[in-house]
């Protein structure tokens, strides 16, 4: 049997529409009840046994419910239900008044995509808005989210949560203090302490804001992204944003990769994850392990071949004590292979230094991780204070990352500048030279097909010395000038005095491959590259100290 009376009585509407507080004072339809009660005084309804309410599009289903008169305040006990369309709550018990009331009891909430689970949910008309409290469980778009307070503003249609916690999304786990579900822009944005773990790696941010539809992450801020086999290899950026469907990840402002005693600096870094390449700006790559710098306006790499390119002024510079090696060139490709070793191949070398006094330029630098030594080829020229050397190819090998060893040049001219007109010169087939721990040379050994002009002085008067042989010997003193030559083999000697009255062809004071090429010689800007460094390491500094304060429970 059906009763119609007025009567005070709650709803919970789980969609955008707006509810005024004026609509809630109604006439409800009481679809069901097996029994209808008041007390004496006339001051409690009490219905009984499957309670079915009806407003508007709304029903009410519970076992029992008394309602007071005097308070204004009701309370249903039992199996409670809320109906809605396909929007639907469930609890065992609700009480409140007409404008704010309290679901509690394993309350489950279902609206459209979005499911929800509490052990307490209190429901504002006026703000429009409901609180869930207690082991909340939130289920959205393929989105879990655990915590112990949930806010939901249905005038903004917003979620909002403020105490730490989970979400579980795919193979991701993000925790944060803070989270703000947007469901008609479909976006959420978390805020404070996020940590966000996958299979290979582990995220730290500060904010993360994820775009459904777009399928797309921003990190407005510092974001730092750790391998998890190796706590070493990791990510540190200034902000970043992902594209997961295109897999297209962009780091903008600042970026430092650590990878394998390795550090990857630069800022703007493009990576096409399908394609495994990418672009980055300003780039600095430091290898802990050999101690030297690469530099570079731009660059790009493609992980496939394993290939690096840097084409916008690169440079390499290597520091040790009070030495340096430093290359500056067109280009450099960086080759990585297994093992983490690598090649480097500089082309169009404009200069390099390696060290205070050994400089010079090249058509092709070359190094191999694996190796102990540097190629330089096409038509490489090394100059050391007044002295000149020339080969086809060059190789400087060192002891170790602090010392150089020995150089070897094959079709090698050595060149030592006299005056402007006056130079001694060398030519062989293979030059070694040697140097003593200061990385000064110390020795030649000069080898095949060998030819000198040496100028003398005897008694006041000058003299060349034409000499050919198989083996050349030249020992340099502490001042890095000729003090002795030993020739072995096949040895011819031949002494010309010089007179300044009589002129002197060409033939007698040069070798046919003759040339000086002081013009060439660049010029050393030590101070500008040491500049450079120092301001990367005071960068890496404050980038440790932003680091540690991130990860507290590294």
């Amino acid at each position: 049997m059906k009763h119609k009376f007025l009567i005070f009585i709650f709803f919970f509407y789980l969609s955008l529409n707006k509810t005024s507080s004026n609509e809630l004072i109604k006439n409800i339809q009481i679809v069901h009840a097996d029994l209808i009660q008041n007390n004496k005084h006339n001051q409690d309804f009490i219905l009984t046994g499957d309670v079915h309410l009806k407003y508007g599009n709304y029903h009410l289903f519970c076992d029992k419910i008394i309602y007071n008169k005097k308070n204004n305040q009701y309370h249903g006990y039992g199996n409670v239900r809320l109906l809605s369309g396909k929007n639907k709550i469930t609890s065992h018990n609700i009480e409140g008044n007409f404008y704010n009331f309290q679901l509690s009891g394993k309350v489950f909430l279902y609206k459209e995509k979005m499911k929800l689970t509490a052990d307490i949910i209190n429901y504002n008309f006026y703000k429009q808005l409901f609180q869930a409290i207690g082991n909340v469980t939130l289920f959205f778009d393929k989105i879990k989210l655990k915590t112990s307070i949930l806010e939901y503003n249905f005038i903004l249609n917003q979620i909002f949560y403020k105490k730490k916690s989970v979400i579980y999304y795919g193979d991701y786990i993000i925790s944060s203090k803070e989270g703000l579900f947007y469901i008609t822009k479909k976006k959420v944005e978390l805020k404070h302490e996020i940590k966000l773990i996958s299979k290979n790696y582990t995220v730290y941010a500060n904010t993360l804001e994820y775009l459904f539809e777009k399928k797309k992450v921003n990190f407005r801020n510092t974001v730092i992204i750790i391998q998890n086999k190796n706590l070493n290899n990791f990510i540190y950026a200034k902000k970043a944003f992902f594209f997961f469907q295109e897999k297209m990840f962009f780091f903008e402002n600042y970026i430092s990769i650590h990878y394998n005693d390795q550090i990857f600096r630069g800022e703007n870094l493009i990576f096409d994850q399908k394609k495994k390449c990418g672009f980055i700006k300003n780039i600095l790559l430091e290898d802990l392990k050999k101690k030297f710098f690469l530099i570079s306006g731009h660059g790009k790499f493609d992980f496939y071949s394993g290939i690096l390119v840097l084409e916008k002024n690169p440079k390499i510079i290597k520091i040790s004590k009070n030495d340096f090696i430093f290359v500056f060139s067109k280009i450099l490709k960086i080759s990585i292979k297994k093992n983490y070793e690598y090649s480097i191949q500089a082309f169009s070398v404009k200069s390099f230094f390696l060290n205070e006094s050994i400089q010079g330029k090249c058509d092709l630098f070359n190094y191999e991780s694996l190796n102990n030594y540097i190629q330089f080829s096409g038509t490489p020229i090394f100059w050391f204070q007044n002295k000149q050397i020339t080969g086809k190819v060059i190789y400087i090998y060192s002891k170790n990352e602090n010392y150089l060893d020995y150089i070897i040049i094959k079709n090698a001219l050595y060149t030592e500048k006299i005056n402007s007109k006056e130079f001694n010169q060398i030519e062989g087939n293979i030059i070694t030279g040697f140097f003593n721990k200061g990385n000064l040379l110390k020795k030649v050994v000069i080898k095949g097909n060998i030819n000198s002009i040496i100028f003398l002085y005897y008694q006041g008067k000058k003299i060349i010395h034409r000499l050919s042989c198989r083996v050349l010997s030249v020992f340099l003193d502490s001042n890095k000038k000729i003090r002795k030559i030993l020739c072995e083999k096949e040895t011819h000697s031949e002494l010309i005095p010089i007179h300044k009255k009589t002129p002197n062809p060409k033939e007698l004071l040069y070798l046919p491959k003759f040339s000086w090429k002081k013009k060439d010689k660049p010029e050393q800007n030590k101070k500008l590259f040491i500049k450079e460094i120092d301001k990367y390491k005071k960068e890496s500094l404050l980038e440790k100290e932003e680091i540690k304060t991130m990860i507290k429970n590294k």
